[in-house]
């Protein structure tokens, strides 16, 4: 497992976190009663990435409360698989544990990516709300067990997503009719961006960068993190805030690796996924903040714009998705939080 100097240094922010916490809140079960075990943990990101603070406090609190009778390898970067390839290996059980965004959750079953939807929710303040509610997270995690063999371990909330163009005359949703806008493979941000009379192309996150300096693509969209760290800034200088999706990341387990874990074993990746989620969630206050503020030093324009128009534009869309997918219980739960 590589960790570079940067993120040595994130880890010892957590370290006296760790020590108090696994001390004082174990997981439950004794020590002497958890078998060895070593699990592979995969994700795209880079180590710069907070979705990268959470595999390791993850694999941390995974080895402290098991008293180092468990592992996870942690492999960044897209080391072994990208985003798509690594929920396929989890799905088909070549894989212990995978980061992906929520949205791809669609890939599998429509209803997963429930909180993907265009314009669901108000506030990053909702969306950590929405993770922390157990009767919601439950209700996902049970989609996709019997939709796609994954075990949700838990859900991360990030920021909003908005468009990165070179044209720096888009005011608003007019200016979207015709473009060419990369986004992942993500089914609600690209009918999304189709709703906007654009005309979105799935590109492997690998070759953004490329896709938008070459001219294959006039943008990209990505929430404030991810478009500062892979230095979009470069080649697009109008971030347009379309907020039109807020990003959930998420890491998952293959669910028949799971269900064959002991109780004690169980015990020990349960609560270590809380502990994960905590460091996540205090490591990122302010960082889309601080995100925004670094992509204007980078000469990055953050373009405001009317909300209604786009909200307007995708309703139908979201109104149907929940229709059809039998989701008005869970959408009103998830209202109900703003």
């Amino acid at each position: 497992m590589k960790r570079n100097t940067a993120f040595l240094k994130v880890v010892t922010v957590f370290a006296l976190f760790f020590s108090f916490v696994v001390r004082s809140e174990a997981a439950g079960v004794p020590v002497d009663a958890i078998e060895p075990l070593s699990l592979t943990l995969s994700h795209h990101t880079s180590e710069n990435d907070s979705n990268h603070v959470y595999a390791l406090a993850f694999a941390d609190a995974v080895k402290e409360l098991s008293g180092g009778k468990m592992t996870v390898e942690v492999y960044a970067s897209g080391q072994l698989f990208g985003q798509s390839d690594a929920l396929a290996a989890l799905s088909q059980g070549t894989l212990d544990i995978a980061l992906s965004d929520t949205a791809l959750f669609a890939n599998y079953n429509p209803a997963g990516a429930i909180f993907d939807m265009p314009y669901l929710i108000e506030s990053r303040d909702q969306a950590v709300r929405m993770v922390k509610n157990k009767e919601i997270i439950d209700m996902v995690r049970a989609i996709m067990t019997t939709s796609s063999h994954l075990h949700v371990l838990s859900i991360q909330p990030l920021y909003f997503r908005s468009s990165l163009v070179k044209k720096m005359d888009i005011k608003g949703i007019e200016g979207f009719k015709g473009l060419i806008m990369r986004t992942p493979e993500a089914p609600h941000t690209i009918a999304a961006f189709r709703a906007f009379g654009a005309n979105p192309t799935v590109i492997p996150s690998g070759e953004a960068y490329t896709s938008v300096q070459t001219g294959v693509a006039d943008g990209l969209e990505g929430h404030p993190e991810y478009v500062y760290l892979q230095k979009f800034y470069e080649v697009a200088k109008n971030y347009v805030q379309t907020k039109h999706v807020f990003t959930f990341t998420a890491y998952s387990m293959n669910q028949s690796a799971y269900e064959k874990l002991s109780e004690a074993q169980k015990s020990v990746i349960d609560h270590a996924a809380e502990k994960a989620q905590d460091v996540f969630l205090k490591y990122t206050e302010g960082l889309f903040d601080r995100s925004l503020e670094n992509l204007k030093k980078e000469g990055v324009s953050i373009t405001e714009v009317d909300l209604a128009p786009f909200r307007a534009a995708t309703a139908e869309y979201l109104n149907t998705f929940i229709k059809n997918n039998n989701l008005q219980d869970l959408y009103d739960k998830i209202q109900q939080l703003r």
